[in-house]
Formats: structure tokens, C-alpha cells, sequence
């Protein structure tokens, strides 16, 4: 197994993740017609589980799938997990409609959902780095579709977004709606620091309910740092105290400059490195059982 380097379980099928294959019928292929999650793993267990099943929960439900066997999924994940070996690696979970003729209307009788579950590693070290020095990035309008409160692999928007801002040599777009007001990046979340108080922007269909910014919120509160839901303009975001990008593999992601331009000092600032250091303990803590799950 240890050759492996990614290993998938398909509708209850392990196997090397280069072995799976899907139909061609496949809704999620076809139409997008799919929800996602992807899991930090850590020392073999799933950080932030519960937040993660949570939004995934919600996703099913925001598009109307049939009800799903979570825990039977649980059990999945953590077989491809021991089959696997994995201990420092992500997790990706993907669920589709399932596969049946090309219509746009659910089939009917609704069909077996298609299920995806990939373990593969992460090596932390090259993004570590980008935390330890800061980011730049690029800003966008945000052409998304209306529903980015669900995590659906409706992504082209996004992807498009992404590859702007890395062939303008940054690590990611801010976007920002058609008034102006910043929403989210392409795969993260979007977080600043402006008159000593940390905000983003209110959650709705417009923004993913992050589990790490709701993590973060959290520190935040343990940290002595005020949070708050707040609007922000793209031209006030170019003068905050810092920015800041959250994601599960990102962890706290300070950002140096946009649009090419510093953000605050150009370095990454006081409160990012709080955040991220008071991230790092707490996940050592959970790692070592001496904190409880989150």
C-alpha cells in the first residue's frame, strides 16, 4: 500500500484512485450535478469533521438530493483512509445525482447517487512557506453562479478566476460582486483586519460558510480579537490594517499585496500570525487528544 499514492473508494469499492472510473451518464459529469468536501487529515483523523459534514449535510439538502447514509459515508472514509495509509493528507468526498439518461429533470424514480472518495497526501511544507511570507493576489468581478452557499462542483467560474490571478503571478483573485462589495476568493475565504477589529463579509448565497473561518471566528474570540459580519468595498479593502485568506489546507493565509499593491506593511501582520499560531496549538492539542473535537 504504501506505493499508493492516492487511494479512492468508489460506491463502496476500494481501490488505486488511478482505477476509478465513472459513466459517462453521470449526472455530476454531465451537469455539474454534485456537492463536494474536501477534509484535512491530520495524524489520521479528520480535522474539523463534524463542521465538514455539517455544510455537506446542508449542501444535500440545498439540492434537493434523496437522504444519504452520512454514517455509512463515515465508515467509507475511514476505510480509505486505513486502506490507504495516509496519515498527512486531505480527503476528498464527492457526491452525484447518479447515473441515468441525459435530462435535465431528476430521474424519476431517483436513481443510486453516484460516491467519490479520495485520501491522498498533503505535504504542508511548500504552503507553509506562502503563510511564513505572505501572498499576492489579483481582483476579479465574481461572474460565479447564485447559489455559492452550496458546494457544488458548478467551479468554472471560479477556475477561470484562478487562472487570471496565476498567470498574473499571484496565488488567488478576490472577487467582488457588481456593486462593488468584496464576496470570497476563488477557494477560500476572504478576511481583513480594518480599525483593530477583524471582519468578512456576512454569510449568504453569495459566500461558502467556510469551516475554517468559522474555526477562525472562533479563535478570534479565544485570542481577545473583536469579529464581526461587515461589508467592504474593493477600493476600502486596499487600505485595511491586513487581509487575509482562510481554507482548509491554507489554514490562515496572509496576504501582502493586491492588485499589486501592499496591503498594510506588505509583510504578513500581527493578527494573521496570532491566528495561525493559535490555529497550529489548537489543532496539536486536538492531535493529542488533550482538546475536544471540533
Amino acid at each position: 500500500m504504501t506505493d499508493v499514492i492516492a487511494w479512492a473508494c468508489l460506491n463502496g469499492e476500494l481501490m488505486p484512485a488511478d482505477a476509478a472510473r465513472v459513466p459517462i451518464w453521470d449526472r455530476g459529469f454531465l451537469f455539474g450535478d454534485a456537492v463536494y468536501e474536501v477534509f484535512r487529515l491530520t495524524r489520521g483523523r479528520l480535522w474539523l469533521e463534524d463542521l465538514h459534514f455539517a455544510r455537506l449535510e446542508r449542501s444535500l439538502g440545498e439540492m434537493l438530493f434523496e437522504p444519504i447514509d452520512l454514517e455509512r459515508l463515515r465508515g467509507r472514509i475511514e476505510a480509505t483512509i486505513g486502506a490507504g495509509g495516509v496519515v498527512e493528507g486531505t480527503v476528498y468526498v464527492q457526491l452525484t445525482r447518479g447515473v441515468a439518461p441525459r435530462l435535465h429533470a431528476f430521474p424519476r424514480p431517483p436513481v443510486e447517487p453516484t460516491e467519490v472518495i479520495v485520501v491522498r497526501p498533503y505535504d504542508d511544507g511548500p504552503t507553509r512557506l506562502r503563510r511564513e511570507r505572505g501572498v499576492g493576489v489579483i481582483s476579479l468581478p465574481d461572474e460565479r453562479w447564485g447559489r455559492c452557499d452550496v458546494k457544488s462542483t458548478n467551479l468554472l467560474a471560479n477556475v477561470i478566476a484562478n487562472e487570471r490571478a496565476q498567470r498574473a503571478g499571484c496565488y488567488e483573485a478576490v472577487l467582488f460582486d457588481r456593486d462593488g462589495f468584496v464576496t470570497e476568493a476563488t477557494h477560500s475565504s476572504v478576511i481583513w483586519v480594518r480599525g483593530g477589529r477583524l471582519e468578512a463579509t456576512a454569510e449568504g448565497r453569495l459566500i461558502l460558510p467556510g469551516t475554517t473561518r468559522r474555526f477562525v471566528e472562533r479563535l478570534a474570540d479565544d485570542a481577545g480579537v473583536d469579529f464581526a459580519a461587515a461589508r467592504i468595498t474593493l477600493e476600502d479593502l486596499r487600505g485595511v490594517d491586513e487581509l487575509m485568506l482562510l481554507g482548509t489546507t491554507i489554514e490562515v493565509m496572509p496576504v501582502t499585496t493586491l492588485d499589486g499593491a501592499p496591503v498594510g506593511s506588505a509583510t504578513p501582520g500581527p493578527v494573521a500570525t496570532r491566528l495561525q499560531r493559535a490555529h497550529d496549538v489548537a489543532v496539536e492539542r486536538w492531535a493529542a487528544g488533550t482538546a475536544a473535537g471540533v
